[in-house]
């Protein structure tokens, strides 16, 4: 790229320094509150991943099953939906003994109670409240098993969380979108009616639109840049500050910085082109 477009977009940038960082601060604003929105975003995914780890079946087996009918099982449970784990009926015990943790109430019980059973950790697609239901019911047709346990409401409101976080990113992406445009397009339209006399003067002597439009369209994504490095430097300091004191919560990682930083960019490149189409055409370029 000529070294002219750039030249010219940062005396653009510092001949009109008001407008400038009128439309910086005005892109900081709505990014920032994209970038609260994206860290929490990524805080609850990493802890709603965390607790999808722990989403696993409980399948109790019969008394009479034997060995070799149990290894067959895990074997089977391995092949079809994920890694199955053995825990006997003094594991069990031992497991719910530390649990309650008062010995006196553990003397009233007679025996061991507990069944053996098979603890399965599903595969990354069976991990949904409709197919771990689906899965439930077709291991309550095998004959080694007495019952399924997989804690049906639980999973079914971390799925419902998981589709809010969603819709939420989505709906908070659009408007910040929008903002962004809006932002945008009025700050090129301003720049280039200040400077409507060069653009038409290069307009008259053969300068093509793409030409004329490059300078403006790089000191929009200078104004993009620098606004997305400030909003995440904004949301850092308040994370740093208030956040991290009350809840521990992370800031975000180097990939969905640089993923962040060049989907403003990018933004701003789509917004300045079409901005510029529309402008340069009112000013008779």
């Amino acid at each position: 790229m000529h070294p002219f477009y750039f030249l010219e977009a940062w005396r653009s940038f510092r001949h009109h320094r008001g407008l400038a960082t009128t439309a910086i601060l005005a892109l900081t604003a709505a990014l920032t509150v994209a970038g609260v929105f994206v860290m929490l975003a990524h805080n609850a995914r990493v802890t709603l991943h965390q607790m999808s780890d722990r989403r696993e079946l409980v399948v109790y087996l019969k008394d009479e099953v034997s060995r070799e009918q149990r290894d067959a099982m895990i074997v089977r449970l391995k092949g079809l939906y994920g890694d199955a784990t053995y825990v006997s009926k003094e594991q069990a015990w031992q497991e719910f003994s530390e649990q309650v943790g008062d010995p006196e109430l553990l003397e009233a019980v007679d025996g061991n109670p507990l069944p053996a059973s098979l603890r399965v950790r599903l595969r990354p697609e069976l991990l949904n409240y409709s197919s771990m239901a689906a899965t439930a019911q077709q291991l309550q047709q095998f004959p080694e098993v007495e019952d399924v346990r997989y804690g049906g409401d639980w999973v079914k409101r971390l799925d419902a969380v998981t589709r809010g976080i969603q819709q939420g990113a989505l709906i908070v992406g659009l408007i910040v979108a929008l903002a962004m445009m809006f932002v945008l397009h009025n700050t090129i339209r301003l720049s280039v009616l200040a400077r409507r006399p060069q653009v038409e003067i290069m307009s008259r002597l053969g300068a093509t639109d793409g030409f004329i439009s490059m300078p403006f369209v790089i000191e929009a994504l200078i104004e993009a840049a620098i606004a997305a490095v400030l909003a995440l430097l904004i949301v850092f300091a308040f994370q740093q500050a208030f956040v991290a004191r009350v809840v521990p919560i992370a800031f975000l990682p180097f990939k969905w910085i640089a993923t962040f930083i060049l989907a403003v960019i990018a933004l701003a490149w789509g917004t300045a082109v079409l901005a510029l189409n529309r402008v340069l055409r009112a000013v008779g370029a």
